[in-house]
């Protein structure tokens, strides 16, 4: 795909977001899936939002010289109709081939995120946000004598 290929993240609210941050659509290749969180309640007796956490550092940049910011993106999928998540694949190292959006003729919003490894993730929803992009800190071991 060409780099003007937004990868559907112009359905996406605040995705501008990530274009400012990166300085291009990221596809999320090689990026790391952190995790994936449903709700199912909060905003409405059965609706069910389901979060997904990503960590990338501009690996899939098409002028790649460098590594860019290191940093976690929790992208949201509200009022999820469908979903097909791998669980059994959900394993320590989940690594993304490429994610990306489409939009129905019936107004749904389609998300994919094909693996490298780990889990495949599949929703259809009402819309999608990127709630938060923060700076990657790594775990901190707990050692105790």
């Amino acid at each position: 795909m060409g780099e003007a290929d937004d990868y559907g993240w112009g359905e996406v609210g605040n995705s501008i977001l990530l274009k400012k941050v990166y300085g291009y659509w990221p596809a999320f290749h090689d990026a790391q899936v952190l995790s994936i969180k449903m709700e199912h309640g909060k905003r409405g007796s059965g609706v069910v939002d389901v979060a997904v956490e990503l960590r990338h550092w501009g690996q899939d940049d098409p002028n790649w010289v460098a590594p860019g910011p290191d940093c976690v993106i929790t992208l949201t999928l509200r009022e999820v109709k469908i979903a097909d998540i791998s669980i059994d694949a959900f394993v320590q190292d989940n690594w993304v081939y490429d994610a990306c959006f489409t939009r129905t003729d019936d107004e749904l919003l389609l998300f994919e995120l094909e693996p490298s490894s780990g889990a495949s993730v599949f929703l259809a929803c009402a819309s999608a946000e990127i709630t938060r992009i923060e700076p990657y800190c790594a775990p901190v071991a707990l050692i105790t004598t």
